[in-house]
C-alpha cells in the first residue's frame, strides 16, 4: 500500500512537470497553430544552463534568471525567424514543422558542444528538505512542480480568455487569413507566442530538471511526453495539458514501479498512438462532442 501511495505522489508531480512540457507546446499552438517539435530542447537547454551553472558554484537563483534570458532571446529570435511562414501557414505548414524539428537538432548540438555531454542532478534551494513515507523521502522539489505548474496553468488560462492579446491569438491559430484581415498583428504575435514558449519551457526545465537527469539528450524524451500530455487534454486546450500530464505521469511512475524503467520509457510513444487512434481530438474535445450528441 505504501509503494501506490508513494508512485502515485511521484506520478501526480512528475505529471505537473509533463503539463508544463504540454503547456509550452498547447500555448503556441493555441496561439500562432505551430506544433513546436523543438519545446523539449528549449525545456533542456534551460535545466541545463543552470545545472552547469550551480556546479560551477552559482546560486540556483542567479542560474535561473540567466537561463530565463537566454532562452527568451533565442526564442524572439526563433519568433522572428518563422514570422513569415507563420503569416502564410496554409502553404508553408510542412515547412514550419521541419522547421521546428531542425532547430531541435541545432538547440541539441549546440548544448552539447557548449555545455557538454555530461549528465547532472540539478539541486534547488528545497532539495535538501524531503517527507518521510515510511522507507521513501520524497523531496519537496516534487511539490514546487506542483505549484508552479498550477499556477502557470491558471495565468495562460486567464490570459487567453481574458485579454485582447489572447483572443487575437486564439482567433489566429484558427484562421491566420481571416485574423490577418480582422486587423490582428500576425506577425507580432507569432513573436509573442514563441516567447510564451520560452517562458513555459524555463520553469520546466530548471523545475523538472531537480527531480529527473540531466544532459543535452534529454530534449527529444521530453518533446515526446510533452506531445503525449497534450494531445491526451487537446492541443488546443492549455488546461487539457494537466489532464494529460498527471495521466502520463502516473502511467509512467506506475510502470516503472512494477514492470521497469524499460516499461516506463515505451509509456508515451503508445499513449501517443492511442490518442490518434481513439481520440484525436483530446479527451476534453470528446467529452463536450458526447455531451453535445446527448
Amino acid at each position: 500500500m505504501t509503494d501506490l501511495l508513494y508512485f502515485t505522489i511521484i506520478g501526480l508531480c512528475i505529471g505537473c512537470g509533463y503539463a508544463l512540457a504540454a503547456l509550452g507546446i498547447s500555448t503556441l499552438f493555441n496561439g500562432t497553430g505551430v506544433l513546436n517539435f523543438a519545446q523539449g530542447d528549449i525545456i533542456m537547454v534551460a535545466a541545463l544552463f543552470v545545472a552547469v551553472r550551480t556546479t560551477a558554484g552559482s546560486s540556483y537563483l542567479v542560474g535561473f534568471l540567466e537561463a530565463a534570458a537566454i532562452v527568451l532571446v533565442a526564442c524572439v529570435l526563433l519568433g522572428l525567424l518563422f514570422v513569415k511562414p507563420a503569416v502564410a501557414r496554409r502553404r508553408d505548414i510542412d515547412l514550419i514543422i521541419v522547421g521546428t524539428i531542425g532547430i531541435s537538432i541545432v538547440l541539441a548540438n549546440l548544448a552539447n558542444n557548449i555545455l557538454g555531454s555530461e549528465t547532472y542532478r540539478l539541486r534547488s534551494p528545497v532539495t535538501s528538505f524531503d517527507i518521510k513515507l515510511e522507507s521513501y523521502s520524497i523531496s519537496f522539489d516534487y511539490f514546487v512542480i506542483v505549484v508552479a505548474a498550477a499556477l502557470l496553468m491558471v495565468a495562460f488560462l486567464i490570459f487567453y480568455r481574458k485579454t485582447d492579446i489572447g483572443l487575437q491569438m486564439r482567433a489566429m491559430s484558427a484562421d491566420v487569413d481571416a485574423a490577418r484581415l480582422s486587423g490582428v498583428p500576425v506577425a507580432v504575435l507569432t513573436v509573442v507566442g514563441w516567447t510564451f514558449a520560452g517562458i513555459v519551457g524555463t520553469f520546466a526545465g530548471v523545475l523538472l530538471g531537480t527531480v529527473i537527469l540531466v544532459s543535452a539528450a534529454m530534449g527529444v524524451a521530453l518533446t515526446i511526453s510533452g506531445f503525449a500530455a497534450a494531445m491526451i487534454g487537446g492541443l488546443r486546450h492549455p488546461y487539457g495539458a494537466a489532464v494529460g500530464g498527471v495521466i502520463l505521469g502516473l502511467a509512467e511512475t506506475y510502470a516503472a514501479g512494477y514492470l521497469g524503467t524499460a516499461a516506463r520509457q515505451a509509456i508515451a510513444p503508445l499513449i501517443i498512438m492511442g490518442v490518434l487512434l481513439i481520440l484525436p481530438q483530446g479527451i476534453l474535445v470528446a467529452r463536450r462532442i458526447q455531451a453535445r450528441v446527448v
